[in-house]
């Protein structure tokens, strides 16, 4: 089975963080991908660019209406993604718990939601 797991952050909190303390992060999630990846499981990994670059379409009087940002106006935004194939939800959660965002950045709201591709 699928499994979709989508990565957050406070991209604020992120934002404002200084350049070199973003880089120290930064490479400790690089470095932390080669175990995650190296787990056989990762089918597709991906990070996301910044949630300024983002367009949400929602439905309008039956028509379809684009705006800037993100879908909803939450204190995390959405900054990655990844789907693990693994034969139970505990066993996608054991590798997912082995991405960065499960690792690092509790400060900037790091953490990731793991649910069942139907």
């Amino acid at each position: 089975m699928k499994y979709l797991c989508l990565g957050y952050l406070d991209m604020q909190t992120f934002d404002s963080a200084p350049e070199a303390v973003k880089s120290e992060i930064l490479k400790a999630c690089f470095a932390q991908c080669v175990p995650f990846r190296n787990t056989g499981k990762v089918v597709e990994e991906e990070g996301l660019q910044h949630t300024s670059l983002a367009k949400t379409i929602r439905p309008r009087k039956g028509k379809p209406t684009v705006t800037d940002g993100p879908f909803i106006e939450t204190k995390e935004q959405l900054g990655s993604f990844f789907i693990v194939e693994a034969d139970s939800i505990d066993e996608a959660v054991a590798v997912a718990s082995l991405h960065p965002a499960a690792m690092f950045g509790e400060e900037y709201g790091f953490g990731i939601e793991v649910r069942p591709i139907q």
